[in-house]
């Protein structure tokens, strides 16, 4: 049997960072990790629901807890950047205030997590979003682009090579395609 590494932990350090920056004593850890899970699932929802013509792709979440500050930066692809800047000044100035109702106490839905109780989450936090100029960089946006292709009938080869390029247009660090 093989040995299999998460691919995010491979890379830390070279090519990519954390997504939640924090410490906790060993105590509080779950419950941490627990709030940090939450969060990024109330965040995925909320940006699908009203924000669904501006955002083609929610790329990342990045989360850092301070004592009495949580930063969130949301990474997403804009559909079109004029789309998104239009719908960005009506949606956008009212992402943070809603964000900071839906997080003030949020209760867990069954089939969410293990436990059934309120977790409280920081009402100080700051939110940003931030627009990906190079989606191709990322490889959540390329997988999706071969399963389009692949999708379409479009013969494999043709299909890795187009990936491969359009990763090193996009100055990629590295690309590794592979298809079964």
């Amino acid at each position: 049997m093989g040995q299999k590494i998460n691919p995010l932990g491979f890379r830390l350090g070279t090519t990519q960072s954390h997504h939640s920056l924090w410490f906790a004593e060993p105590k509080n850890y779950s419950k941490e990790l627990q709030k940090d899970e939450i969060i990024r699932y109330y965040i995925k929802n909320y940006v699908e629901k009203n924000m669904t013509y501006s955002v083609m792709e929610l790329i990342r979440i990045e989360i850092e807890k301070d004592v009495d500050l949580t930063t969130m930066k949301i990474y997403i692809l804009p559909a079109h950047a004029d789309v998104f800047n239009k719908h960005y000044q009506r949606e956008g100035k009212n992402l943070q205030p809603n964000l900071q109702k839906k997080f003030a106490y949020v209760k867990k839905k069954k089939g969410d997590l293990k436990t059934g109780k309120d977790i409280y989450v920081s009402p100080k936090f700051n939110l940003t979003l931030i627009k990906i100029d190079e989606p191709y960089r990322h490889a959540n946006i390329l997988a999706k682009f071969l399963s389009a292709q692949l999708l379409a009938r479009i013969s494999f080869r043709k299909a890795m090579k187009k990936a491969i390029q359009l990763a090193k247009q996009a100055n990629a660090k590295g690309i590794r395609v592979q298809i079964a």
